[in-house]
């Protein structure tokens, strides 16, 4: 199955995160003729604009996607109908024809298909129309139809619904196109209160009438009969029956129980009354010569048979499994973890994956898949993932499956929901996250909801504690970055809080609502709304400052722009126009932006920002598109010296003597693929650790030996980090270029 379309083509050298195929289809055949078959394919419990999509299948030719208000295939013809005008384009062709409104095919009383045929349908105005390549055009009148509902139609002529008694019991009539005005009586046998799915082929007429008798709401009756008058046929078949189809003598039906209402099936029945089916299918319909139906199981896809059952088909299509339905995507140094639905059962997985870029290629590593998990948002940041479980405890996971809990949630006190719009953020040895203290309930018409107070918390994987940074609300944004925290106050100030020294700066002064905020060094960046039209951020400001420098700030201008994302040279950001969310970057320094691609997006309550989940890190940046897969896509290069974030985690002191180790890890905003710590006894020079990393956390073991590997003194040893990568040699958080070291004792 190819990509869905998107509005606009992704950035050069974009790749895909997890368009694995580990998803079932739902898959509806939704017309077939000779001339082709039109089907539709979604994710499994995913609204219809998820897609994959409307595939429009010619015979003997591959299939091409249409638009997904495409619902019926008739003839050489598939046919749209909206609330004003109706929409039509010939098998084979890309070309969209519009008729006028006057013309708009009549409201459908059983089916979206009912009034169209293979000549074009039968009009809200009374009228046969025409519609070929040429156009559309009146070829005629037909009985009025406000009085005589249209239930099914053909080359011929047309099936209404022309009364009801008091029982509710309807009179079925048939209307050639010669006599119009003339109805003949269709036989019912009686089985005609619930009419459902009627089909019409020249002089047959089916339909489903269900038995609400049926406590369990999955009885059905199937009639065969005629347009001339005869007998009518009822099949007795134990399946809540929704549509039927035309093939020559027999009868097919598709059918989804009430009780089981993922278990769909569908069937036909012989001329003699035998019933036969396939379970876990959703759809069949006819070509005049045979049944074509939904099929899955290991090759997911659409077949075709005389008889509905296991036997003789024949493969129409291909569709396989899907990717999965993508949630959220978080990046780290060399890496990038995700929260989509590839478990078994359909449930949320934490998966994640390492990459490499060289220029602008990126070459990804094997997925790994780390089991379930309680809530769609993750973050991550060196090797480690911070998560919430199915009890909405509050985890920090390695990748080498070491767990440390953060919070244990309980009725009164828990994580306040992580939406894409609250600060869920790991960095280094840090992790901001919001704490929810219950505050009460909130009653309506729809019942009482606990409510929650929020409290910005952080807490330091060192010690084990979180240090609570007061009040805050989901919609107030904050970031951290290493020993960096920057939050906004009621005020709209954005504040920067050095943890190392607590310093407070004031990176930009009281103004209008501040939605978005990311912190990369000494850089902050936000978006702002100047302008609100209803419930959207009409109009936005992007800006950034760069705090060590007394350059002003700078801003461009937006449209309903939410999250931000900082790298060294980079500031991501979406803007929202006509309903459609585009991701940008802008490049620091310059006015230059640059469009990625069209990403998923929604509206977050309940200030209803725009909003896209997506993240920056050095020269990558991680999104979602709008086909709901995770993407990786490589930015222009720029220079940005690695920084040790600091809150190095180490002992102080260590005895070789009883097997101890010193095993210290140093956060580092970028991989390092030269890093050293030198252990020194006054200036000289005892041991040289290797501490290189792909994934941002240094880490090295020191024996308690010297380079000799003979052990050494007791006593207090001086340690020195350094590293560097391509763009230079590593420096403070803070930019500076002392020395980065400390002591460690040997006991």
């Amino acid at each position: 199955m190819a990509r869905a379309e998107a509005a606009t083509a992704d950035a050069p050298g974009t790749v895909d995160v997890n368009r694995i195929p580990s998803r079932p289809p739902e898959i509806t055949v939704l017309g077939a003729s000779p001339a082709g078959m039109l089907y539709r394919v979604l994710r499994t419990g995913q609204p219809l604009e998820a897609g994959p999509g409307t595939y429009l299948k010619p015979t003997g030719k591959p299939a091409y996607r249409v638009p997904y208000e495409y619902q019926t295939l008739v003839g050489d013809k598939i046919y749209a109908q909206g609330a004003d005008v109706t929409k039509y384009m010939m098998i084979g062709t890309a070309t969209e024809r519009t008729c006028p409104a006057a013309l708009r095919a009549a409201y459908p009383y059983v089916s979206a298909g009912a009034p169209f045929t293979s000549f074009g349908w039968l009009s809200h105005g009374n009228q046969r129309v025409i519609a070929d390549a040429s156009g559309c055009r009146v070829a005629g009148a037909i009985a009025p139809i406000g009085k005589h509902k249209i239930a099914a139609a053909d080359e011929s002529g047309y099936v209404t619904i022309d009364s009801a008694d008091i029982n509710g019991y309807m009179t079925l009539g048939y209307r050639s196109y010669a006599t119009p005005a003339t109805s003949q009586r269709i036989q019912t046998g009686g089985y005609n209160r619930h009419v459902y799915g009627v089909d019409l082929d020249g002089s047959v007429v089916t339909w489903a009438h269900h038995d609400y008798a049926d406590a369990n709401g999955r009885h059905s009756y199937v009639i065969r009969s005629s347009t001339t008058g005869g007998a009518a046929r009822v099949t007795d078949v134990p399946r809540h029956v929704d549509s039927t189809a035309i093939n020559g003598s027999a009868v097919g039906w598709a059918a989804c129980n009430w009780s089981e209402i993922t278990r769909c099936v569908t069937g036909s029945i012989s001329s003699t009354g035998v019933i036969s089916e396939v379970l876990d299918s959703r759809s069949a319909v006819s070509d005049g010569s045979r049944f074509y139906f939904d099929t899955y199981g290991a090759s997911p896809g659409i077949d075709s048979a005389t008889v509905i059952d296991g036997k003789n088909r024949t493969r129409v299509v291909t569709i396989g499994l899907l990717p999965p339905y993508t949630y959220s995507v978080d990046l780290a140094a060399g890496n990038v973890g995700y929260v989509d639905e590839q478990a078994a059962d359909g449930g949320d997985t934490l998966a994640r994956r390492s990459f490499t870029q060289s220029g602008g290629t990126l070459t990804l590593g094997a997925q790994r898949v780390s089991g379930p998990i309680g809530d769609r948002r993750l973050t991550r940041d060196g090797d480690r993932t911070a998560y919430l479980d199915d009890a909405r405890d509050l985890w920090i996971s390695t990748d080498g499956g070491h767990k440390t809990r953060v919070f244990d949630s309980n009725e009164k006190t828990s994580v306040a929901w992580t939406g894409w719009g609250a600060p869920f953020v790991l960095s280094g040895h840090r992790l901001l996250w919001i704490r929810g203290n219950y505050a009460g309930e909130q009653c309506s018409t729809w019942g009482c909801f606990p409510i929650y107070a929020g409290r910005l918390m952080v807490f330091d994987i060192r010690t084990g504690k979180n240090l609570d940074f007061g009040a805050t609300t989901l919609t107030r944004p904050a970031a951290l970055w290493g020993n960096y925290l920057v939050t906004t106050d009621s005020a709209n100030r954005i504040l920067r809080k050095d943890l190392s020294t607590g310093a407070v700066v004031q990176v930009k002064a009281a103004g209008p609502r501040v939605t978005g905020l990311d912190v990369n060094g000494s850089i902050v960046g936000w978006s702002t709304c100047t302008q609100t039209a209803g419930a959207d951020c009409a109009v936005s400001k992007i800006g950034y400052k760069i705090v060590s420098s007394t350059a002003p700030a700078v801003e461009l201008t937006s449209l309903n722009s939410a999250k931000v994302a900082l790298s060294g040279g980079q500031l991501a950001y979406t803007l929202k126009s006509n309903d459609q969310y585009t991701l940008k970057t802008w490049r620091l320094g310059t006015t230059a932006t640059t469009v990625i691609g069209t990403a998923h997006g929604f509206s977050l309550a309940p200030d209803w920002v725009s909003t896209v989940p997506f993240d920056l890190h050095d020269e990558t940046l991680a999104w979602i598109g709008l086909d709901r897969t995770a993407r990786l896509t490589p930015l222009a290069p720029f220079v940005a010296r690695p920084r040790y974030l600091g809150n190095a985690s180490g002992a102080a002191s260590f005895r070789p003597s009883a097997g101890q180790r010193w095993s210290p890890s140093f956060p580092i905003s970028k991989a390092l693929p030269t890093c050293a710590i030198t252990i020194r006894l006054g200036a000289v020079v005892k041991r040289s650790l290797p501490c290189a990393t792909s994934t941002g956390i240094a880490r090295a073991s020191w024996d308690g030996k010297d380079a000799a590997g003979q052990p050494v003194a007791k006593g207090k040893y001086g340690w020195t980090l350094t590293g560097a990568d391509a763009d230079g040699g590593l420096l403070w958080w803070n930019g500076s270029a002392n020395p980065i070291s400390g002591s460690v004792t040997v006991g």
